[in-house]
């Protein structure tokens, strides 16, 4: 089974206290996971393919029989919301963490819209590669078109 890795061309990802957060730069949609979601999250980032992690599900006491089902599922959902990318590396020899005990046994990412505006508001986004961190008010200048394209990408 494959591997994946993260769409870093526009995906930000982060995992505290056990709660994975994806935020894409392009559009300022943040995902969250539940607590198997992110630790699922994390084994895939760390390179583990879909069988290893399917047959370490398997092996959770109360798993449901259809845990692979659910896995494969979840990695549709990832790759739908752009956050996976498919990856031709070896899978590494990962595990999920030992002291797992989800009280469900769903893998969900939730996508939120609230801090759109603020993610894409960030002068970051803005900055032109060759002009740096601090840019003359100049290069922050942007075309109609481009100024329409990221409008398009706020949800009203």
């Amino acid at each position: 089974m494959p591997c994946f890795k993260l769409n870093d061309s526009k995906m930000f990802s982060d995992i505290a206290d056990g709660v994975a957060i994806v935020i894409n730069s392009e559009t300022g949609i943040y995902y969250g996971m539940n607590e198997l979601g992110s630790a699922v999250f994390e084994a895939i980032l760390a390179g583990s393919s879909l069988k290893t992690l399917g047959q370490q599900l398997k092996e959770l006491p109360g798993a449901p029989a259809d845990i692979q089902t659910r896995l494969e599922a979840f990695i549709s959902e990832l790759q739908r919301f752009e956050i996976l990318l498919p990856s031709s590396t070896n899978p590494s020899e990962v595990t999920l963490p030992p002291n797992l005990t989800p009280d469900d046994f769903s893998l969900s990412v939730q996508e939120f819209n609230d801090a759109q505006e603020l993610l894409l508001a960030d002068p970051i986004h803005e900055v032109k590669p060759e002009a740096g961190w601090q840019p003359d008010k100049a290069v922050l200048e942007m075309d109609k078109e481009l100024v329409a394209a990221k409008e398009a990408k706020v949800e009203k």
